[in-house]
């Protein structure tokens, strides 16, 4: 009896451990990074940022934008001083919050923080790697 119960939580355990090890890896496969290029390409592909400042996003959509701001402070600029990239981003995460809150006028100066040139003309390094 007792070797039998053994016997079941050895193999219980084992089976535990394959799945966590399973989702582990699954979960690491589809992890989302919130990286500045990642970032451009939903604003510049998908007109995330549109979206959002018109209302028009998803629920989907709102949270993955506020995902993406969220981590942009965060973010290393690819050229110019780290001042001027925390003053930028936070900008825009402070915009980005008035927003979501429904703040009047926020539309607006969420589309100023999100004007490219802000930011391009400090930070994006021309030309662009392909």
């Amino acid at each position: 009896m007792q070797r039998a119960s053994i016997f079941a939580i050895l193999f219980l355990s084992g089976i535990a451990t394959i799945f966590a090890a399973n989702v582990s890896k699954a979960t690491a496969k589809g992890k989302q990074t919130y990286d500045t290029e990642s970032f451009m390409h939903a604003v510049k592909d998908d007109g995330l940022h549109t979206k959002v400042i018109k209302g028009e996003a998803t629920r989907k959509e709102q949270k993955l934008f506020s995902a993406f701001v969220n981590a942009m402070p965060n973010n290393k600029p690819p050229k110019g001083s780290a001042e001027s990239w925390a003053a930028l981003t936070n900008a825009l995460l402070q915009a980005t919050a008035n927003h979501r809150k429904g703040v009047a006028g926020s539309g607006e100066a969420l589309a100023a923080a999100m004007t490219c040139k802000a930011c391009h003309e400090n930070h994006k390094v021309y030309p662009p790697k392909e």
